[in-house]
């Protein structure tokens, strides 16, 4: 299986693939944060967004520009566990950019600029 393989104790390169083409480019830095919040929380970390191309971000009603497609961001979740409280983990981890999706039940965070919304 192409991309089958650990990027740390709890992340897998696949995991990080673009949903539309399988291509994969992803930040060590945006993982290693990862791994700590999933260290801190002893649950799993569902990604269910990492790279994506720029055509498969348009799709998704992305800029087409977005921190995903430098892989520099990710759209996460932890089953049971409140997205606010995720969020605020997000952001003591050291995740510069953290937004709350409610409709998708996930947050997304990035390597950009400092800021914090809610859609």
């Amino acid at each position: 299986m192409i991309n089958n393989f650990k990027l740390t104790e709890n992340f897998n390169l696949r995991e990080f693939q673009c949903q539309h083409c399988g291509v994969v480019m992803i930040d060590d830095k945006l993982v290693e944060l990862l791994q700590k919040m999933r260290d801190r929380l002893g649950k799993p970390i569902i990604v269910t967004s990492g790279y994506r191309c720029p055509e498969h971000d348009k799709e998704v009603g992305g800029t087409g520009d977005s921190f995903h497609t430098k892989g520099l961001a990710a759209d996460i979740y932890c089953p049971g566990f409140p997205l606010d409280a995720l969020r605020d983990l997000a952001d003591a981890i050291g995740f510069n950019g953290i937004g709350i999706n409610y409709n998708n039940l996930h947050i997304h965070v990035d390597l950009g600029p400092r800021r914090k919304w809610i859609e």
